[in-house]
């Protein structure tokens, strides 16, 4: 399995990824009223490389896969864990797809 012609490594634990897997979050809505539509950010997040154990585990919701959007860092991993950079990997919000 390749990622951008790179053999992909299981965001979790760095194993060879035997899967993608399409992230749950894909438009962020912001601005100073949370009720106008009008104003939103689309965020395109890169698919989550797993292994074949771990994407059992994030299918079975046994593991919950987050992101760390630290300009450090922009990765995956297991939410609430450290990323590299430090911070929280935080849930990835389900949302309208555009």
């Amino acid at each position: 399995m390749t990622a951008g012609g790179t053999e992909a490594s299981c965001a979790l634990c760095g194993e060879p990824a035997t899967e993608m897997v399409e992230p749950p979050r894909r438009t962020l809505a912001r601005g100073l009223d949370p009720g106008d539509a009008s104003y939103s950010v689309t965020v395109i997040l890169p698919d989550i490389p797993l292994c074949a154990a771990h994407a059992i585990d994030v299918r079975h919701g046994e593991l919950v896969v987050g992101w760390c959007d630290d300009a450090r860092c922009r990765t995956y991993g297991e939410l609430g864990e450290p990323s590299s950079c430090g911070g929280a990997y935080e849930k990835l919000a389900r949302g309208r797809r555009t």
